[in-house]
């Protein structure tokens, strides 16, 4: 009886969000389905990685590509984007879905780099609900997986979380660690790949006065 109940609590303990390890500000019991629903966010505002003053003004690209001795890469802005569309469209490069010469079978996908991963998207109160579940060694193991929420996994790594997610909608085969191992993901806004160009640039300074098409004295000295 003991040892079934025990076996009861460590199963309810795995699924449950509110007893895994979160932080101070969310070590409270949770409940997804109760009336009244809420947003939640990893960081507070305040803790948000912010531009500084000083700074020159830039802007992102949203998404570019690069073609050189390697292959193809594509450098994607994860600011603003939600994890599984943007997950999602990284598989498909990853794969190379997007090729004509498509094999299932065979290696034939472009290189991915993610910048910004520290401000990806979640809806609701997903980064409260959502676990994620790591096998310490093996599935028979009887302590059980070590249970995470969302909001203690983008504490631990920001990164993890889209891979995560590009891990999970790549097919589960020999070939998925080969297709992870093009996959580049950073917190980040920089890329640290020499001769790749960035997706945030600076932003160029328009011209104050730009000259006319067309002038008077062109038409005069035509006429001439």
């Amino acid at each position: 009886m003991f040892r079934s109940l025990g076996r009861f609590v460590r199963k309810t303990r795995r699924r449950d969000a509110s007893r895994t390890w979160q932080s101070f500000r969310d070590a409270k019991v949770i409940n997804p389905f109760s009336e009244y629903q809420w947003t939640s966010q990893p960081y507070p505002s305040y803790n948000m990685p912010r531009v500084a003053r000083d700074v020159r003004p830039h802007r992102t690209l949203k998404a570019i590509s690069h073609c050189d001795e390697k292959g193809w890469w594509h450098i994607l802005d994860a600011q603003g984007r939600d994890v599984g569309k943007l997950a999602a469209f990284a598989s498909r490069l990853l794969q190379g879905k997007h090729r004509c010469d498509y094999a299932p079978d065979r290696i034939k996908g472009d290189s991915v780099i993610i910048v910004n991963a520290i401000h990806v998207f979640f809806p609701g109160h997903t980064w409260d609900t959502k676990i994620y579940r790591f096998w310490r060694n093996r599935k028979t193991d009887p302590r059980g997986a070590k249970v995470l929420t969302a909001t203690r996994l983008m504490m631990l790594n920001p990164s993890i979380i889209i891979s995560q997610a590009v891990k999970g909608m790549l097919p589960n085969n020999l070939l998925r660690n080969n297709f992870l191992r093009r996959l580049y993901c950073y917190p980040g806004a920089i890329h640290p790949h020499w001769g790749m160009p960035q997706v945030i640039v600076p932003v160029e300074k328009r011209p104050e006065i730009i000259p006319d098409a067309f002038t008077f004295e062109a038409e005069v000295r035509q006429s001439e």
